[in-house]
């Protein structure tokens, strides 16, 4: 029997329930939807069938449910809902109306079904599709006619890193969906103005997941971006004649690196070198990176952002080395030295330790392998616990608004906070690691990330990605540290 999901993946479900309402189930983009991987559905189609072979596997699980299980007026209420039955084809005003006279014979527009009485509708669809699988063990072997498939099911953490995957794989094809007509991607939600910042960063964040960073349509977002570039070679906070920042500036960086090793096209090894020079050039002496270079002290998230970018492209560009290595150096020893006593970081030198910063400078230190005068048991150890120890009640973690020039920007805590932990790679951090994703896809929005209550959809999915693939790779079976063996990226402690 499967296992009852935590409250918030129930959340998560029924928020993409409710998505099919409008469109009705029959016309619903349901590839991008987190309902084709219900138990029920991957116990009728198999764990390797494609997308659309799990969109109409979910149809007909879901026509069955609601024929078979569902009685009276709650089988009325899903066919309203789904436009099933007679009401394929019904407007959903015409709907939604209907199901709102369903329930309250009494109802009139000032009064709101959408609410808690279509919540509990959707709830009980969703119990019923997750029971579904419990009928489908009963009767034995399903005798399917779109992939008859024998599933064995597989350990929770295989469960885990097979979900984690799905939810990476459904968000890339989200950013390629809502792909803006100029190339550029949204600033903020499906429709809004292309933006540099946010287009580099979606980038980045899908070259870490492994998808084709040679697709033509990223190549066309990114030639969109590297044609807003500033004529000081660096990438504006949303488009040229904006001020150069380093946090877009870096993220185009990665983006082109991606890139590059996929063509091998030079003219992305000059962009390379282009962005490459600008970081150099614009680093704070003695430390980090400002947010905007020049004009305040370095900024502990953008300090990452660079040392990540530089140490990505140290070993393409031979011709620059020096100048990379002496520029990690300088910002990695500045970021080490702006520890604070409680083995976290703040946002600048001095700053109250923040645990979404102290997240990305563990990510951050993981990727250069870094810190070889410290102690590494002592700052991993420190900085895991500072984490794990301002976990909110609800399981997740608060995200930092940091203000450099009086922007206010979000360091997205539950993805940041993923990273840090999914870094520091141990023996027991597996389960860390499990909770980390649980309180991410609070944020997960069937196809998206989101942010709160807001339409900020761009920038957060950039981290949920980020942090759902470095989960993913330390999910995968031979990935798993040996209790035996030393701390996986941290092992150069002992070198």
């Amino acid at each position: 029997m499967e296992e009852t999901p935590p409250a918030d993946d129930i959340d998560m479900y029924i928020e993409a329930l409710k998505a099919l309402i409008s469109p009705g189930v029959y016309a619903a983009p349901l590839e991008d939807s987190p309902l084709i991987d219900l138990p029920a559905v991957v116990r009728r189609v198999g764990l390797r069938s494609s997308p659309g072979a799990r969109a109409r596997g979910f149809i007909v699980v879901l026509e069955r449910v609601v024929a078979e299980q569902l009685k009276m007026n709650d089988r009325q209420a899903a066919e309203m809902l789904f436009a099933l039955g007679d009401w394929t084809g019904k407007p959903a005003q015409e709907r939604r109306v209907a199901v709102a006279k369903l329930r309250d014979k009494h109802w009139t527009w000032e009064k709101n079904y959408r609410k808690e009485p279509l919540h509990l509708d959707l709830r009980k669809v969703y119990l019923a599709l997750s029971r579904d699988v419990d009928a489908l063990s009963d009767s034995g072997s399903v005798q399917n006619p779109l992939q008859p498939v024998q599933v064995t099911l597989q350990s929770a953490e295989e469960s885990h890193y097979r979900n984690v995957d799905s939810v990476v794989r459904r968000s890339c094809a989200w950013v390629q969906r809502v792909q803006n007509k100029d190339g550029g991607l949204p600033s903020d939600n499906e429709g809004s103005m292309s933006c540099t910042w946010s287009t580099a960063g979606l980038l980045w964040a899908m070259a870490e997941a492994g998808e084709d960073a040679a697709a033509l349509w990223r190549q066309r977002a990114l030639i969109w971006v590297l044609d807003h570039g500033n004529q000081d070679r660096g990438i504006p906070i949303v488009g040229k004649g904006d001020p150069s920042i380093t946090d877009a500036t870096a993220q185009a960086l990665l983006a082109t690196r991606a890139c590059y090793e996929s063509t091998g096209d030079r003219f992305y090894r000059d962009k390379m070198t282009d962005l490459t020079n600008w970081l150099v050039l614009h680093q704070e002496p003695g430390s980090g990176w400002a947010w905007r270079p020049g004009r305040e002290p370095s900024w502990t998230a953008s300090t990452c952002f660079g040392l990540i970018a530089l140490g990505a492209v140290l070993p393409l560009l031979p011709d620059q080395r020096e100048n990379i290595q002496d520029s990690i150096r300088v910002a990695q020893q500045w970021l080490l030295t702006t520890q604070n006593n409680d083995c976290g970081w703040g946002s600048q030198a001095g700053d109250t330790s923040r645990v979404a910063i102290t997240g990305m400078v563990l990510f951050t230190l993981s990727r250069l392998a870094a810190a070889p005068t410290m102690d590494s048991t002592d700052l991993i150890g420190g900085a895991l616990d500072f984490i794990k120890e301002r976990r909110r009640p609800d399981g997740t973690w608060a995200s930092t608004i940091d203000r450099p020039m009086g922007h206010t920007i979000t360091r997205f805590g539950d993805a940041y906070c993923l990273l840090g932990i999914a870094a520091a790679l141990t023996s027991d951090s597996e389960l860390s690691i499990v909770d980390g994703v649980r309180a991410l896809m609070k944020s997960h929005r069937g196809s998206y990330f989101q942010y709160e209550d807001t339409v900020m959809h761009s920038w957060p999915t950039r981290d949920g990605i980020l942090a759902l693939s470095a989960a993913w790779e330390r999910l995968r079976p031979e990935k798993r540290p040996d209790e035996n063996e030393g701390g996986g990226a941290w092992g150069y402690a002992s070198n």
